[in-house]
């Protein structure tokens, strides 16, 4: 048993992990799409914008180069407005390398012709991953770039100046000229170096990318599988171990079955048995009592105080006797025969009559009254075979231990609750009794019920009270004298 449970345990174990490698596997993927993706948006950005700048120094350049010989301002117009285009990327650049606002960024990004959606990813990538060696690089080359292009400005400032003041010759064109080509040139190789380190790492990024995805994919399919292969296993060895569990049902239910034959075959025997008692043994008591009734009644004729109190004392036992084997053997059919008085309706007052008349010598040759203050309004559906036990029972232990008092049967009803009480004012319950009776009635288990001779009155009592599931309790009145509580459900 043992092993199965570690078995299962690191079964259990494997899923968990498999799970745990799925998540990881599937959230890694898909941070590392994410980043890779806006890196390759932002690599596009920079090459884009690069174009921008590119084209705004050539025509810088251009036009400086045509100011210079035709002096007109619209072409220094067009220069510094060409112009601002790299100026803008430096500003962005130089706000980015000294942790300046983003506003400053975004502002020098938008001067350098770069698409509102991209500054963002631009802002991000220089920020995140400025360190990574491709794109330190380019980043370096953008900043020879700029030195450049501040070249090519202060140039531009000093042509202006000049021609504010004086005509320039030929010769100093020429130069200044030259000194503008080969700023250009600079530039334009420096821009070319940023694209291609930059074109280069895009690259790298995309294939490595690709190895990552298929790295993931792989582990993802694995762990499918090998999760896969794990629950069909455990499948297959559930209906192995259900197949086994149905055919033991199956054992257990033919047991069963012929147990059932088996208890229904001596049940049998038993009403047959309980039919032989009731015939055998009831009956000649029954006569026998009706006999002694008889001798007792013409005893009393006679002047002989003796002989009355002897046939009295004959009658009561053997009407006892009576009573006892024929509450037993009510009691026996409850058990044997079944429940056939359940759900009918009848009078709860002429039931307690019934008992008192049964025991009215009984009581009156021991000088007790025997009172029935039963609402007469009361009717149940209490099983009425059941209920008769255990007034007969209750009533007759009364009996036994009162002289010159009073029995009393009473009822009330309490929150749908019937409660039946009879109480004497006989000598009462012993102490330690008293806590045993109580103690009884809060035991379902008829071993628990053998532990202590209480007598066999108590145990149906108790077990019939069960049946009703209903409660019981046994007072001793402050006066003198006992009293037991039925509680049941009034239907």
């Amino acid at each position: 048993m043992t092993q199965i449970k570690d078995s299962a345990k690191s079964k259990n174990h494997n899923i968990i992990l498999l799970y745990i490698i799925l998540f990881f596997s599937c959230t890694s993927l898909i941070v590392i799409n994410y980043i890779t993706i806006r890196i390759l948006s932002a690599s596009r950005a920079y090459i884009n914008g690069e174009s921008h700048y590119s084209k705004g120094q050539n025509k810088a350049s251009r036009y400086l180069i045509t100011y210079l010989y035709t002096e007109n301002n619209k072409n220094w117009e067009s220069f510094n407005k060409e112009l601002s285009v790299p100026l803008g990327d430096q500003l962005a650049r130089v706000a980015l390398t000294q942790n300046l606002n983003d506003s400053i960024a975004k502002r020098g990004f938008r001067t350098g012709r770069n698409k509102e959606d991209d500054l963002d990813d631009l802002i991000w990538v220089f920020k995140n991953f400025n360190t990574v060696p491709f794109l330190k690089k380019a980043i370096d080359e953008w900043k020879n770039a700029d030195e450049s292009v501040n070249q090519l400005h202060k140039i531009g400032i000093k042509v202006h100046q000049k021609l504010q003041v004086e005509k320039l010759d030929e010769e100093t064109k020429r130069k200044l000229s030259s000194e503008i080509s080969l700023i250009c040139e600079r530039l334009g190789a420096a821009a070319d170096r940023f694209s291609n380190i930059v074109g280069d790492g895009t690259r790298k990024i995309k294939d490595n990318l690709i190895t990552i995805n298929i790295f993931f994919i792989l582990l993802i399919i694995s762990s499918t599988s090998i999760y896969y292969v794990i629950t069909l296993k455990k499948m297959i060895l559930s209906e192995k171990a259900l197949k086994s569990k149905k055919a033991q049902l199956r054992e257990m239910v033919n047991d069963l079955e012929k147990t059932k034959i088996e208890l229904s075959t001596e049940i049998v025997q038993h009403k047959k048995l309980i039919g032989t008692i009731s015939h055998d043994i009831k009956s000649p008591l029954k006569y026998l009592a009706m006999t002694n009734k008889y001798i007792y009644e013409e005893a009393k004729n006679y002047d002989n105080e003796k002989l009355k109190k002897n046939t009295k004392s004959v009658y009561s036992s053997t009407l006892q006797l009576f009573n006892f084997i024929d509450s037993l053997l009510t009691y026996s059919k409850i058990f044997f025969g079944g429940k056939s008085s359940e759900n009918s309706v009848y009078n709860l007052k002429e039931l307690v009559q019934m008992k008192h008349n049964l025991f009215h010598e009984i009581a009156e040759a021991s000088n007790n009254i025997l009172i029935n203050e039963i609402d007469e309004k009361i009717t149940t559906k209490i099983n009425k075979d059941i209920l008769s036990v255990v007034l007969h029972n209750i009533i007759d232990n009364a009996i036994k231990n009162t002289e010159d008092g009073v029995i009393k049967t009473y009822s009330y009803i309490k929150n749908k609750k019937l409660y039946l009480i009879v109480e004497d004012t006989g000598k009462g319950f012993k102490e330690e009794d008293l806590v045993y009776y109580n103690q009884l009635s809060n035991q379902q288990s008829a071993e628990k019920l053998m532990l202590k001779n209480s007598g066999m009155g108590i145990l149906m009592i108790v077990e019939l009270i069960h049946i009703l599931n209903g409660d019981i309790n046994f007072f001793n009145k402050k006066e003198q004298g006992a009293k037991v509580e039925i509680i049941t459900d009034l239907n």
